[in-house]
């Protein structure tokens, strides 16, 4: 049988008891694991995609791309400004509606454009508001082990009591022993400072992100907001357009009927002249004389002008939609009850009502050639009567044409065959500057 094992010495007296651990391991450890959790950083979760750096030029990435949006979105805003001023300029004139069209049109796309662009910011805010949540989930979860391990320590200190420190320092066996033990024990010391200096740092960067996140989430509403009030204003302008639309539309469809009455009626007319000229041809005939006309070549450019006035609308084909009206002699805009004279002397061939063209007088000046005077609204004459130069025909009308108040100056000379063909009596007239 063999004898036990003799107690070990130990320095400076005594034994110790086999598997006992020395105070001075029992401190390595009972300080390694606390220095291997608190001394290391925490890992980033498993499955994050990307890695801190790229994290950060993600963010500044999105950051540039709001701030670029935010400057597009200004320059789009005062273009939008610039064409409300535009707008509210053409409301105070006479323009076509087409003009407003176009303006509306362009707002509308404007419009459109601010949409796009706060999507843009709005989608960069979210991205944003994503990131910072899980970074706060992060720090939630690192602020929660640190809490966990000051806990265990506070616990452990509270086992041991303030004496506790004071035992380990006496029990040293030597001074380089004392030393190993003081700096072990400083070592926990600053360990645990940093662990309550941590858990300082994660509570604030913890309140910071929850304020960055409230920050991100209000503009989020902001920009909602913003959206829902772009879009009505969308829908605004569309609802303008479509009745702007819709009011032409009408007015094409009067005008294009108008145009085609007077089509009709300007058709009728020239027969009418053609039956008077083919009439005075044949009374020429029967009495066996030709007679001379008072208007001459000569005469171009020389004629008074029948009222005086500005160029409503000039000789030629106008067109409007599907219609075309050949406009076979010059409008010109003068007050209502104007007096109109003849450009030359003649005989009253017609002087009546004429479908759209109201009261009219035809003049013959002999050899093929006659001055017409429609749109009037009074007449002085009637067929038959002979009139001079500068004579009163009646007075200016035409106020419920388009064109307002005027009166429409046609001139008709023989053509090739004979025929009174209608020629830009503007060239007949006396300059004006």
């Amino acid at each position: 049988m063999r004898s036990p094992a003799p107690s070990r010495a130990r320095p400076g007296g005594g034994t110790r008891a086999p598997g006992r651990t020395p105070p001075v391991r029992a401190i390595l450890l009972l300080g390694s694991p606390l220095l291997g959790v608190l001394g290391a950083p925490i890992p980033a979760p498993l499955g994050h995609p990307f890695a801190v750096t790229s994290l950060l030029f993600a963010q500044d990435t999105i950051q540039n791309r709001i701030e670029e949006s935010k400057d597009r979105l200004d320059q789009i805003r005062a273009e939008r400004a610039r064409l409300r001023r535009e707008m509210e300029g053409l409301a105070g004139q006479v323009h076509d509606e087409t003009q407003a069209i176009g303006n509306l049109e362009r707002q509308i796309g404007v419009s459109s454009s601010v949409v796009a662009e706060i999507d843009i910011q709005l989608s960069g805010v979210v991205v944003q508001a994503d990131q910072i949540t899980y970074d706060m989930i992060r720090t939630r979860d690192e602020l929660a082990l640190r809490r966990a391990v000051l806990g265990e320590r506070l616990r452990q200190i509270y086992k041991r009591g303030s004496i506790g420190t004071v035992q380990v320092l006496l029990g040293a066996r030597s001074f380089t022993d004392l030393i190993n033990r003081y700096k072990y024990l400083r070592l926990v010391a600053l360990q645990d400072r940093l662990v309550v200096g941590q858990v300082a740092e994660l509570e604030g960067r913890l309140s910071g992100q929850r304020r960055r996140l409230a920050d991100e989430l209000n503009g989020i509403r902001r920009l909602r907001r913003e959206k829902v009030a772009e879009i009505d204003e969308l829908e605004q302008l569309e609802e303008q357009r479509q009745q702007r639309l819709g009011r032409i539309r009408t007015q094409e469809t009067v005008a294009q009927g108008r145009l085609a009455r007077l089509a009709r009626d300007e058709e009728r007319l020239r027969s009418l002249v053609a039956d008077l000229e083919a009439a005075r041809r044949e009374a020429e005939r029967l009495a066996g004389r030709v007679s001379t006309s008072t208007l001459r070549t000569s005469d171009i450019g020389n004629l008074a002008w029948p009222v005086q006035g500005q160029i409503v609308y000039n000789f030629g084909p106008e067109r409007s939609g599907s219609t075309t009206l050949s406009r076979d002699g010059v409008g010109i805009g003068a007050p209502p009850g104007t007096r109109v004279r003849a450009v030359e002397a003649g005989r009253v061939d017609f002087a009546g009502p004429w479908g759209l063209y109201g009261p009219s007088v035809i003049l013959s000046h002999g050899g093929g050639y006659y001055s017409l005077y429609l749109y009037m609204r009074t007449l002085a004459v009637r067929d038959g009567d002979q009139v001079g130069a500068g004579q009163v025909l009646g007075g200016v009308g035409g106020t419920s044409s388009p064109e307002g108040p005027h009166i429409e100056f046609q001139i008709l000379q023989p053509g090739a065959g004979g025929e009174p063909r209608p020629v830009d009596p503007v060239r007949w007239l006396e300059s004006r500057s």
